[in-house]
């Protein structure tokens, strides 16, 4: 039976206590201090690790490093009498990956039975990418000279740091109080770029941060009621920076300057002779002499929400929710200075300074009834609604500097000043219907319809309405005890589409099985398949994500079991797109009306094909009494396809494959003392050409050993 359900936030749930009551008494080989039951284990070791070739991508994808690591701390304090103990009753803490792994976690639980629970965590994630593809513009090698970009020009090296702490006061009370707080940082380098006539290279300086506090009030009505308040606040920084760099050739005074990364006399970038005979760059080619940027922005969303769960009334239970939000976002102080040649223009150098403010109001509520029409009967109603407006405005001053010649200071000023009001306001009303049937013990239908309405409206004066019909069906059957299958359709229609990639007809059909022969056999099968399109004129808009799954399962043994995994998904799209491009693309077509008016002439139909096989196999054994032993193997391979419309464009990690053998032994080598050992091999290659950049693919070996001991 489908049953509507409000989302609810894991601050807000209400936690399971710690302590049971029924809680086994020490035994004489447990630790007793304090008056509590003691158990802890250290386990220390370190990573061997050796690579070869691309060490760019290596870190992308796997970063371990040689060296030593703390790989898992717990501490487990039980009281043996709870009533006499002060502080708590129970403590658990759970720490890994320190000391050089990318991610490192601590979580920290305890509670004092029914007078309050608190539950915290601390997650750091170092987040390494360099994929040298993206963002590249793949100089010709027939340039002179020829500088390629060996990475990639939106490299990124930040850490993202997670606190999370939450509090509930009286948790089985009748009356409860939950506080939570959550701060959410990330930073680090990274590498941006800037159209000024050239690709300037910029170094963005990235710090973002949020701060979340939650006060929520649980009140039970009776024991089938409940009623929930919460008051969110998020505050937002971003002090995201962005500063010139790159500044690798000189003019002929000795002044720095910088010509950007699409250097190239193949397509005359920056400009058709960037070079004197000298070697000095020419003074009258587009090119960069300082460049900065700041934006530090601050947003404030407090929200509101009431939330309700019934069953008090015979064959009804109830869901409702509602929440208001006003969010403001200032810019106060923006800052933009470039100086350099623009030669399109004549600009010699140009400042921005403003400001900009916006809205976010948020009202959203959701009700939903079910109705226990007869013992194998029920209906389900869910009415959503939600609304939404987001008003701006903004204020630029720029101040450009005429000049023909970076050998010169900039000449006479020109001042804007730029004021701008923008809106976009979203409507949605949301009726859905559903009807299940218990037709036998092991089989149950479900059928109903869902209708949507949505309008968008913006400060241009547009007005568009759009709805959708839905018709949903589902189906539990249990042919055996041994068979489960589920299955679940969803069909959707709408008048019109908000973009060229909505869809306007969707067809989703998930169908899950199980088969248990044996108690220690088990085979499982998914297929998820998701077809939609807008096939209107200037669109033609197809897309499908097919995924097929295949587990078993084999554990006859406890001194053995066996994992078996495949699966295959298949990512597809393909849209009309017009562009323009010099020369013409040799399979270019001849773009509509309203494409050449808009000066982009050329017509393609853009497609992406993803078809990629997973497959996976893992073995565990128990050879020897104090032995246990582990192996495995993982694939994943893609054989995709694009439309290339830059010739020098390759297929990269579309025609790729990541495989990581792995092996494991770990041996008991005394009462409370674990020694452990396990090797990951890790090798990615890719099928296609590599292009004018250095090869991605690596072979990285893992050797990690650490003892254990337990007390």
């Amino acid at each position: 039976m489908l049953v509507a359900q409000t989302a609810v936030p894991p601050a807000m749930q209400s936690p399971v206590p710690l302590v049971s009551k029924d809680a086994s008494p020490p035994t004489p080989s447990d630790n007793v201090r304090f008056g509590y039951i003691i158990h802890q284990t250290i386990e220390s070791g370190g990573h061997i690790a050796s690579t070869s070739g691309s060490g760019a991508m290596y870190d992308t994808l796997v970063n371990l490093q040689t060296g030593p690591r703390m790989m898992n701390y717990t501490l487990d304090l039980r009281a043996v009498d709870s009533h006499h103990v002060r502080l708590f009753d129970r403590l658990a803490t759970d720490s890994f990956g320190y000391g050089g792994d990318p991610n490192s976690v601590t979580t920290l639980n305890f509670s004092r039975g029914k007078m309050y629970d608190f539950r915290g965590s601390f997650r750091r994630s170092r987040q390494y990418f360099d994929y040298n593809l993206l963002g590249n513009p793949l100089i010709p090698p027939t340039s002179s000279p020829y500088v390629p970009l060996n990475q990639s020009p939106i490299l990124f090296n930040t850490v993202r740091r997670n606190t999370d702490l939450n509090l509930t006061l009286a948790p089985l009370s009748r009356f409860s109080v939950r506080l939570a707080y959550n701060h959410n940082v990330s930073q680090g380098p990274s590498y941006s770029a800037v159209h000024e006539g050239g690709e300037g290279q910029l170094m963005q300086l990235w710090r973002n941060g949020t701060d979340t506090w939650n006060l929520g009030l649980d009140y039970k009505l009776d024991p089938h009621t409940t009623l929930s308040y919460d008051q969110f606040v998020m505050h937002y920084k971003g002090d995201t920076s962005w500063q010139l760099t790159g500044l690798n050739y000189k003019l002929s005074n000795g002044t720095p300057v910088a010509l950007g990364i699409d250097l190239s006399s193949v397509w005359a970038a920056p400009c058709a002779a960037p070079f004197a005979t000298s070697g000095t760059v020419n003074p009258a080619c587009n090119a960069f002499l300082a460049y900065n940027r700041s934006a530090p922005t601050r947003t404030l969303a407090p929200t509101e929400q009431m939330r309700f769960q019934s069953a008090s009334v015979p064959q009804l239970s109830f869901n409702g929710r509602v929440l208001y939000s006003a969010s403001t976002s200032n810019l106060n102080n923006y800052n933009e200075f470039f100086n350099g040649f623009l030669s399109r223009t004549s600009l010699r150098q140009s400042i921005v300074t403003g400001s900009a403010r916006a809205r976010r109001i948020n009202v959203d509520g959701d009700l939903s009834v079910t109705w226990q029409i007869a013992p194998k009967i029920s209906a389900t109603n869910l009415f959503d609604f939600s609304d939404f407006r987001v008003p701006g405005t903004n204020s630029l001053t720029e101040t450009d500097y005429a000049g023909t010649t970076m050998l010169a200071a900039p000449g006479i000023a020109t001042a804007t000043t730029t004021p701008s009001y923008q809106a976009l306001n979203q409507k949605t009303k949301t009726d859905t219907f559903v009807v299940a049937w218990d037709v036998k013990p092991r089989a149950r239908l479900t059928a109903g319809y869902r209708y949507r309405s949505r309008i968008i409206t913006t400060s241009g004066g547009d007005f568009i309405p759009i709805h959708e019909d839905w018709g949903l069906f589902g189906a539990a059957l249990r042919p055996t005890p041994q068979l489960r299958i589920n299955f679940n359709l969803e069909a959707m229609y709408a008048d019109r589409s908000y973009t060229r990639i909505s869809p306007r007809q969707l067809q989703h059909y998930i169908v899950r099985t199980t088969y248990k022969p044996r108690s220690w056999l088990v085979f499982a099968g998914t297929m998820n398949l998701r077809e939609s399109r807008n096939n209107v004129q200037t669109v033609n808009h197809l897309e499908h994500n097919r995924d097929f799954s295949l587990g078993s399962s084999i554990s006859k043994s406890e001194r053995w079991s066996l994992d078996l995994n495949y699966s295959y998904n298949d990512v597809y799209s393909s849209t009309l797109e017009c562009y323009a491009s010099t020369p013409a693309p040799p399979t270019a077509g001849v773009a509509p009306a309203v494409c050449v008016t808009a000066a982009t002439p050329f017509r393609s139909t853009g497609y992406y094909n993803a078809p990629t096989h997973f497959a996976s196999l893992g073995l565990m054994m128990m050879p020897a009494k104090r032995a246990h032993l582990n192996a495995g193997y993982r694939v994943t391979a893609v054989n995709g396809t694009v439309d290339n419309i830059n010739i020098r464009e390759v297929p990269g990690s579309l025609q790729s494959q990541f495989y990581t053998p792995y092996a494991g032994l770990s041996i008991d080598m005394a009462p409370n003392w674990l020694w452990k050992g396990d090797y990951n091999y890790y090798g990615y290659g890719e099928a296609g050409p590599t292009g004018p950049t250095l090869p991605r693919s690596f072979h990285g070996n893992v050797t990690t050993m650490a003892v254990r001991y337990a007390f």
